[in-house]
């Protein structure tokens, strides 16, 4: 199911809750994870928390947002990544939600793009977006 942003506002501030049923998810929990790629959709969508806000028994991540620019840890699995670095060619968008502490409600930064990349195997790739 497609994913819709019409009625979703930079600069808002959402819950997982909200935004699962906004979009028509049974609960939030399909939407739990840092990226979410919404099944037959051209959509990626980021839910980041800053490093120091980010609760204990998760992976930690080295992330940092100043408003513009957005530098990233991806996941151990490294889920997603091929989808990521060609976004472009694929035709897909990338959405930003972000907060500074776990409990939080997320606020939606807009679209972004990738900038920067690179990619390991025995440790997080690294990522980097600004805001279009």
């Amino acid at each position: 199911m497609p994913v819709s942003f019409q009625g979703i506002q930079r600069g808002s501030r959402y819950s997982r809750q909200r935004l699962a049923a906004l979009w028509g998810y049974r609960s939030f929990h399909a939407i739990a994870r840092g990226l979410v790629t919404p099944r037959d959709d051209n959509k990626l969508i980021l839910f980041i928390t800053e490093g120091e806000g980010q609760q204990p028994t998760a992976q930690r991540y080295s992330n940092h947002f100043d408003g513009h620019t957005l530098t990233i840890d991806g996941p151990d699995d490294h889920f997603a990544e091929d989808r990521t670095i060609n976004t472009r060619a694929n035709g897909d968008e990338i959405h930003l939600f972000h907060r500074e502490h776990p409990r939080d409600d997320f606020t939606y930064c807009g679209r972004i793009r990738l900038v920067d990349h690179r990619l390991y195997t025995d440790r997080p790739s690294r990522f980097t977006f600004e805001v279009e």
